[in-house]
């Protein structure tokens, strides 16, 4: 093959690996963490204790 067919090929492929490799490091670091079930029992409890603290005072005023 001649020169003026591979340079460009070379250079597409340069660019497609390139391309492909910023499009998967950034889905990488732009994806959502994991869902962490210890976060949403801590919410959980901070509700819990949020409603029982509004009963308490509801109850004192009442």
């Amino acid at each position: 093959m001649s020169r003026k067919v591979i340079y460009p090929l070379v250079w597409t492929t340069v660019f497609v690996a390139s391309a492909l490799g910023a499009f998967l490091f950034l889905r990488t670091v732009m994806a959502p963490p994991p869902p962490d079930p210890t976060r949403d029992r801590i919410q959980a409890l901070i509700d819990e204790a949020d409603q029982l603290r509004k009963t308490l005072d509801d109850s004192r005023r009442g």
